[in-house]
C-alpha cells in the first residue's frame, strides 16, 4: 500500500536564541539562557540533519567517547529542546490531572515498571528553578486557560506554550544522553541484523497529532509536529521502514548517516580513503572496528568499550 504523508510543523513550535548547561542540586540541566528571545521554528524542515545529529550524539555515548558541553549547546541553538516532559507522560492533558503515568520510567526514576507520580513532583523534574508555589500557580493558570478553551486542539500548544516552550523549562542532560544513545544502539543492532534484548517505548512517538483534512483535497495523510522528539522518531521510524534502508553507519568512523546511494558504506570520502588505506596494508575493516585518535583499532565483539580498555591499549602501544 503507498501513501502520500506529509510531515507538517505546529505552527507552535519555538526555539531560544541561547541556551546554558547549568548544574542544579548535582544535575545537569539544559536550559534557555536568561533574557534570551523565543521565536517559531520548523522542525521539519531538515529533518533527516536533524535524526543524524541526534544518532551522532548518540554515537559518542554509546562508545563512551567525551562529549564537550560545547556540542551539546549548539545542537540546542540549531533546533531547540527535544520536549521530554510531554512525551514522557502517557496522559496526553496531564497538567490537568492530580496524578500522571510515566512511560519508561527508568530514564527518569531507575524504575523498570509503569511509574505513577503527582502532577507537581513531575512538573518539578523539568522546572528545577520553580519553587512548590510556582509550579502549583502554574498547573492552575494551565487548568484555567483549558476549561476556556472552546476546540481540543488548542489546548496542546497552550499547555506547550506554558511548559516545554517556557523560558523555566529545562531537560537533564542524562536524559538526552540515553535518549540518543538508545537510538544508536537501536540502528547499531538493526543494521548488525541483532535483536534488542528490550522493547524501547521510549523512542516510539507519542501524542501524535493526525491532519487528514487534506485526504478530501489532495490524497495526503499528515502528521502535525508539536515538539522536537516526535520529529526525531518518526523521521527514524520512517528511515527504517523503507524498501531501501538508505540511514546507515559508517563503515570506518561509525557515524550515522543517511546515504544518496544504497550502496554506500561510508559518510564522507575521507572515510572510504582511510579505510582503502587500511585495506591496502592488509588490515581488516568492519563495524566492529574503532578507531581511536592515538591510531588505535579495535575489534569489539559488543561494540562497548569502556575506557580503562583504551587507556590500556596507549600504554601497550607507548611501551612498543
Amino acid at each position: 500500500m503507498r501513501t502520500n504523508l506529509r510531515l507538517e510543523t505546529s505552527q507552535f513550535c519555538y526555539i531560544y536564541s541561547k541556551y546554558k548547561i547549568e548544574e542544579i542540586k548535582g544535575k545537569k540541566y539544559v536550559m534557555p539562557e536568561e533574557n534570551a528571545t523565543k521565536k517559531t521554528i520548523s522542525i521539519t524542515e531538515n529533518i533527516d540533519n536533524l535524526l543524524v545529529d541526534v544518532l551522532n550524539i548518540g554515537k559518542k555515548q554509546f562508545f563512551q567517547e567525551p562529549i564537550e558541553e560545547f556540542e551539546l549547546l549548539n545542537f540546542f541553538a540549531k533546533y531547540g529542546t527535544f520536549g521530554f516532559m510531554i512525551d514522557l507522560a502517557i496522559n496526553k492533558y496531564f497538567v490537568l490531572d492530580e496524578k500522571l503515568v510515566i512511560r519508561d520510567a527508568f530514564y527518569l526514576t531507575k524504575k523498570e515498571t509503569i511509574d505513577f507520580v503527582n502532577t507537581d513532583e513531575y512538573l518539578k523534574i523539568f522546572l528545577p528553578k520553580l519553587n512548590k508555589r510556582e509550579i502549583n500557580s502554574l498547573i492552575k493558570k494551565c487548568r484555567n486557560i483549558a476549561n476556556d478553551t472552546k476546540k481540543e486542539n488548542y489546548i496542546t500548544p497552550i499547555i506547550n506554550e506554558y511548559l516545554i516552550y517556557s523560558e523555566n523549562y529545562a531537560e537533564p542532560v542524562d536524559l538526552i544522553l540515553n535518549y540518543a544513545r538508545s537510538m544508536y544502539k537501536n540502528l547499531s543492532l538493526t543494521l548488525d541484523n541483532k535483536h534488542l534484548t528490550m522493547e524501547l517505548q521510549f523512542l516510539s512517538a507519542n501524542h501524535l497529532e493526525h491532519n487528514i483534512n487534506d485526504l478530501y483535497y489532495n490524497n495526503s495523510f499528515g502528521f502535525t509536529i508539536n515538539y522536537l522528539k516526535q520529529a526525531v522518531d518518526i523521521a527514524y521510524s520512517m528511515q527504517m521502514a523503507q524498501d531501501v534502508r538508505l540511514l546507515k553507519i559508517c563503515n570506518f568512523c561509525e557515524k550515522a548517516f543517511v546515504a544518496n546511494n544504497p550502496k554506500a558504506e561510508y559518510d564522507t570520502p575521507q572515510c572510504k580513503n582511510k579505510a582503502n588505506v587500511y585495506k591496502s596494508r592488509g588490515k581488516t575493516i568492519s563495524r566492529n572496528i574503532i578507531h581511536t585518535e592515538d591510531g588505535i583499532s579495535v575489534k569489539m565483539p559488543s561494540k562497548d568499550l569502556s575506557n580503562d580498555m583504551i587507556k590500556g591499549l596507549k600504554k601497550t602501544k607507548n611501551k612498543n
